[in-house]
């Protein structure tokens, strides 16, 4: 009960159906040629002062902080175009992973939800 009052994000989704809305890439990433991962580079310093006066000058090893998603995570970030919803990247999910079919929505979801918790993904069609 209390947790509802304190956290903004419940109201954010309120009445909000998950599988309609359409996630895009917020981060820049890059692609590893053999394996097909896909690294998130994240940058350092985000915040208004030092995103702006800090991370510009930064080396180009140090400007980035860098998260290698697995097999099924860079698929998913490669499906984010900024035009499937959830409920599309769900079936194309189960189609990709026939072996892996067990509470995909659920997973899926959680899975989005976090990336957009973390500020690597947007949710466009969430006011």
């Amino acid at each position: 009960m209390f947790s509802r009052l304190f956290n903004g994000n419940s109201r954010k989704f309120a009445g909000v159906d998950f599988m309609a809305l359409i996630p895009a890439a917020k981060v820049q990433h890059a692609t590893d040629s053999t394996s097909q991962k896909v690294t998130l580079l994240v940058p350092r310093y985000s915040d208004p002062l030092f995103g702006r006066f800090i991370q510009p000058y930064l080396g180009e090893k140090k400007k980035f902080i860098r998260l290698t998603l697995d097999q099924r995570g860079s698929w998913i970030w490669c499906q984010m175009d900024g035009q499937s919803t959830v409920a599309h990247m769900v079936c194309s999910f189960e189609k990709e992973f026939p072996n892996d079919l067990t509470d995909v929505p659920e997973r899926l979801s959680g899975y989005l939800y976090s990336m957009w918790e973390n500020k690597f993904v947007v949710l466009s069609n969430l006011d």
